[in-house]
């Protein structure tokens, strides 16, 4: 099991894990910002009913106690709103995790994401002494996503091909990577 904070700093944001009591301002945030997130979310492609949404928060919740999947909300400091979700996933293989994130639409080019993936790579390093490599990985037509790993250091490693499961998706996935030894913390 591992032993990452409830909550994390992330500059002008807070991230905090997921709970289910937090279903209704999650699904909030997910309506004001559905059609960016049917772009690119496979989640998103439906608006989840607050029972689904519930589940997700609570299915994620238990992964995170169990170390397999740590899902936090993105919060802004000034007004505790929250601005979007990020998270670290043990998808990629052994000694390496995945960042995941997304902001909501009328917060997009504030820089959270980038604060918010920077947070997540100094809590992966810091925290899961079996991660040696942290990637990043988004499709081919999401330029805004691809400027955040560059944006932190991270080295472009090669293109994939993926299954097309969101609305923008072009097959194709970018994947960036940075290795413990490379990471200065933030």
């Amino acid at each position: 099991m591992a032993d990452l904070p409830d909550t994390l700093p992330a500059g002008a944001l807070r991230l905090e894990r997921w709970r289910p009591d937090r279903v209704d301002e999650v699904l909030d945030a997910v309506r004001a910002s559905l059609p960016d997130l049917q772009q690119w979310m496979p989640w998103a492609q439906t608006m989840p009913t607050r029972e689904e949404q519930f589940q997700a928060l609570a299915n994620g919740e238990a992964a995170f106690d169990a170390g397999t999947d740590f899902n936090y909300l993105v919060r802004e400091c000034d007004t505790g709103e929250m601005v979007g979700g990020s998270g670290l996933h043990r998808r990629i293989g052994p000694n390496a995790i995945e960042i995941g994130y997304w902001v909501r639409s009328d917060r997009h080019g504030r820089g959270y994401a980038t604060a918010a993936a920077g947070a997540l790579t100094d809590a992966a390093f810091t925290h899961l002494a079996d991660v040696e490599r942290v990637e990043i990985h988004m499709d081919r037509a999401n330029v805004a996503s691809a400027r955040i790993p560059g944006k932190l250091g991270f080295r472009y490693l090669r293109s994939d091909p993926k299954p097309k499961t969101a609305l923008g998706h072009t097959g194709t996935d970018l994947i960036w990577a940075m290795h413990r030894g490379e990471w200065t913390p933030r």
